[in-house]
């Protein structure tokens, strides 16, 4: 019996081998320098073998290199939090909160407080109100409405509206897709200055337990190459803020690693700019934990508007945490595993928690 399952994994590695390779070479292009003494096929094959020596963690090729595993021992790699392993550890205390985050739609039906911005949610509208809507804010953006990394994510303006050939079939393809349109909103110039084009975040990721609230970590996401979305996976950078005071203290690194100590499109630095109206962005996150009793760990994305009105973007039940462990290269496993039973107690007590249909 060991031998035949010795010999199934051994197959299994071998078949996902020309995969992971041909992944590899599209990611590592991204890479601009590689790290000393390695070359591309040492460093790939030193990936495999991060990947071997840490089985539980399902180690990305962003996070491989993000977090620098390159460079450490199996040790200090375990003292960073995968995605895989986040989710992990979180989902026993989010799942109650999950139907309530996932979908943007109900998102926005259940934090209407928090958002000032208009949106209209396609399979539930119709041409005329769509056209409307389009006319209304000029600029709108379309998202899937369970698509999370910016995927899907298009800007569609007035003109280019106007200027479709067949607007009904553009409506109804939008509508199979299962498109949510907000109206399109920009950054105060705060945060405007480090990339114009996109809407510039803030991510704070929070624990709550009835009065008890802390901010576990924030980070700032801006986008890049005149693109319009801010995350890592569309191309954006990212860097660590200081939750005590709202500083950022990192460089911006982007999801192959490299490191900009000024934004490569605007030169505006990162390490060192404080992030306006900090505190009133803790207090708004803060009372966005308070709208559910089932919000426990939560990612909120928080825009902060012209003239400094504060807009919550969207709330996640299973944040990742590179945000806060890559920038400064300090990993969290730890400290988030023993914040998440010193806030909630073994997770085995929430295995029969009711999840609620919004």
């Amino acid at each position: 019996m060991n031998n035949i399952l010795t010999q199934n994994k051994l197959v299994k590695n071998l078949r996902a081998y020309p995969v992971l390779r041909k992944r590899w070479r599209g990611y590592i292009r991204g890479v601009r320098a590689l790290p000393e003494g390695f070359t591309e096929d040492k460093l790939f094959h030193d990936y495999l073998k991060v990947r071997r020596s840490n089985p539980e963690k399902r180690v990305s090729m962003s996070e491989y290199m993000i977090f620098g595993f390159y460079g450490l021992t199996t040790a200090q790699q375990k003292q960073y939090l995968t995605d895989v392993e986040a989710t992990l550890l979180m989902r026993p205390y989010n799942s109650a909160a999950e139907p309530y985050l996932k979908s943007k739609v109900t998102f926005l039906k259940n934090f209407t407080q928090f958002v000032s911005r208009g949106w209209l949610y396609l399979p539930e509208s119709d041409l005329a109100a769509f056209d409307a809507f389009v006319h209304r804010y000029h600029s709108i953006a379309l998202k899937p409405q369970y698509s999370s990394w910016g995927i899907g994510f298009c800007k569609l303006t007035e003109a280019e509206w106007d200027a479709a050939p067949d607007r009904q079939a553009l409506f109804d393809e939008l509508c199979a897709g299962k498109y949510l349109a907000e109206e399109f909103i920009q950054s105060d110039a705060s945060l405007a200055r480090f990339h114009p084009e996109s809407l510039n975040t803030l991510r704070v990721i929070t624990f709550r337990r009835g009065e008890r609230f802390e901010v576990f970590g924030a980070g700032l996401r801006v986008g890049n190459n005149g693109l319009h979305v801010d995350n890592a996976h569309g191309g954006g950078i990212f860097c660590e803020i200081d939750p005590a005071t709202g500083v950022i203290m990192t460089d911006g690194l982007d999801e192959h690693g490299n490191s900009y100590i000024l934004h490569p499109m605007t030169g505006v630095r990162f390490r060192g700019t404080p992030i306006p109206q900090w505190e009133e962005i803790c207090a708004f996150c803060r009372s966005a934990a308070q709208t559910l009793p089932c919000l426990r760990v939560v990612g909120w994305d928080v825009a902060i508007l012209p003239g400094g009105k504060l807009e919550l973007i969207e709330g996640n039940h299973n944040p990742g945490m590179n945000i806060v462990q890559a920038p400064a290269k300090h990993g969290v496993h730890d400290k988030f595993a023993h914040m998440l039973l010193d806030f909630y107690g073994d997770p085995a007590q929430y295995a029969y928690e009711t999840v609620k249909k919004p």
